[in-house]
């Protein structure tokens, strides 16, 4: 049997029960020992569910008092102090995006990080599909990249949630399919969830003078929780841009576009679209140029195994072909856990670090900066 890493999860929501907590569950290199969740019930709940004795309302409790190895940090909001609260007890961190909430924040545990001993990874899980690596290296191999374009149309995340059964505390249980709330409800909800309570402070901070505008809250708030998986993949796939052009919000902040430039006059264009009703998500990255072109599509985040297609397109001379790989029914949520379990027992520096997250953070802050409002 291999070392086993004590872990702890802190945040037991819909991605904890998912995805994390019954991939640690499965694997003999992890043994699950505590749950932290802020609401008494979801703790007990998912305790109950898997046997874990060890529940806490507080991470600082649990980090007081359990014997821990590391922890998989992913409840709602601001990671910034939990990671740091986490590093000052001595454990390693799988922390999930993003990193903190606004640009401070995430140069604050980025020099925290950078004091300790101890593994540092961020949960960019596309990063981790067996299809990212394959589409990087026919990307790379492109000589004459003119044009690049990254689609994301995104359903309530209610709909993805229908094939699991999560505890919502109190012996409620969501399961099956859950009818998304009005177009008003959804925009009521998301400003709160996304741009008020603690994180409200955070967002007027990174917004300066234009902190009052409640499409730009918004935005600025799907760029951080959701946005975020695009500019990763972004940068993962095609390298660190020049900058931002233009930014344009519209439909109350959910529907985004941007333009990137790129060296060699080669540019990006970002869609984001909150599209709530219709269950039918998609997501594309593809790069375009004279003689080749590079698509691969990703399923909804919250459907295991579901493979993510790469197409690639060439030709010689009058004759034009196409190629769609599947790459591997592999779980990018199963591939950085075990990731992140090697790079702590070797001591590996992750592929997904602090730094990477500061470079987003920072394109974030000019992306955001580069919005042009209507009058």
């Amino acid at each position: 049997m291999p070392q086993q890493l004590r872990i702890g999860v802190i945040g037991c929501g819909a991605i904890a029960q998912i995805m994390h907590i019954p991939y640690l569950i499965e694997h003999e290199r992890f043994k699950l020992v505590s749950l932290c969740d802020s609401y008494q019930p979801v703790v007990d709940a998912v305790g109950d569910r898997y046997h874990i004795a060890n529940r806490y309302t507080d991470w600082n409790d649990l980090l007081a008092n359990d014997d821990l190895d590391a922890v998989v940090i992913c409840h709602a909001g601001s990671h910034r102090d939990s990671v740091i609260a986490a590093l000052d007890a001595g454990k390693h961190v799988f922390v999930e995006k993003p990193l903190a909430w606004n640009l401070r924040e995430v140069q604050e545990v980025v020099e925290r990080a950078d004091r300790s001993d101890q593994i540092v990874q961020v949960g960019y899980h596309k990063l981790y599909d067996p299809a990212f690596a394959s589409a990087k290296q026919q990307i790379d191999a492109m000589t004459d990249i003119g044009f690049a374009r990254i689609s994301m149309l995104h359903p309530a995340n209610e709909l993805g949630f229908s094939p699991y059964r999560l505890r919502r505390g109190g012996g409620i249980i969501e399961e099956g399919h859950q009818l998304p709330g009005a177009w008003e409800q959804q925009i009521e909800g998301q400003l709160r969830g996304l741009t008020g309570g603690e994180l409200g402070p955070l967002v007027d901070e990174a917004l300066g003078e234009r902190k009052d505008n409640p499409n730009l809250k918004l935005a600025y708030g799907i760029i951080t929780i959701s946005l975020i998986h695009q500019i990763y993949m972004m940068f993962g796939l095609l390298g660190e841009p020049e900058k931002v052009i233009s930014t344009d919000i519209w439909r109350d902040g959910l529907s985004i576009h941007a333009i990137v430039q790129y060296p060699n006059d080669m540019r990006c264009t970002i869609d984001w679209h909150f599209l709530s009703h219709l269950k039918a998500y998609k997501e594309e990255y593809a790069v375009f140029g004279n003689y080749e072109r590079v698509y691969i599509n990703f399923p909804s985040p919250y459907f295991r195994n579901f493979p993510s297609p790469v197409t690639i397109q060439g030709g010689d001379g009058e004759l034009a072909w196409e190629k769609r790989v599947i790459v591997s029914h592999g779980e990018a949520f199963e591939n950085e856990l075990l990731t992140f379990y090697d790079n702590v027992i070797n001591n590996h520096q992750p592929a997904t670090t602090v730094h990477d997250a500061l470079k987003h953070a920072r394109f974030i802050h000019e992306m955001i900066n580069a919005v042009r409002l209507s009058p």
